[in-house]
């Protein structure tokens, strides 16, 4: 049994793998639950630049939404990491 979050991770790796399981990614999402949560998990120790951007957007006021901009930030940092970037540059 899994989450949504879960869910929507597994589903995200398998597009990303162009349904290699079959034809139809949200078939075979379950096939990816492992990989998902492992991926979920790895996030639990925010980088640097991740805590940086999240307490950018602490001081906000507060209107109920303020978790969920934390969060964004907080992941939109770890897609944007420079060394990420610079592993993957030619």
């Amino acid at each position: 049994m899994s989450n949504e979050m879960v869910k929507r991770v597994a589903i995200a790796i398998c597009e990303a793998s162009a349904g290699v399981l079959g034809t139809n990614p949200t078939l075979d999402w379950r096939s990816y639950e492992r990989q998902a949560r492992a991926a979920i998990e790895a996030m639990r120790q925010p980088t640097e630049e991740m805590i940086f951007r999240g307490g950018l957007v602490k001081d906000a006021p507060w209107d109920g939404k303020k978790p969920a901009r934390i969060l964004s930030a907080m992941v939109d940092a770890a897609l944007q990491d420079k060394a990420w970037q610079k592993e993957d540059a030619p």
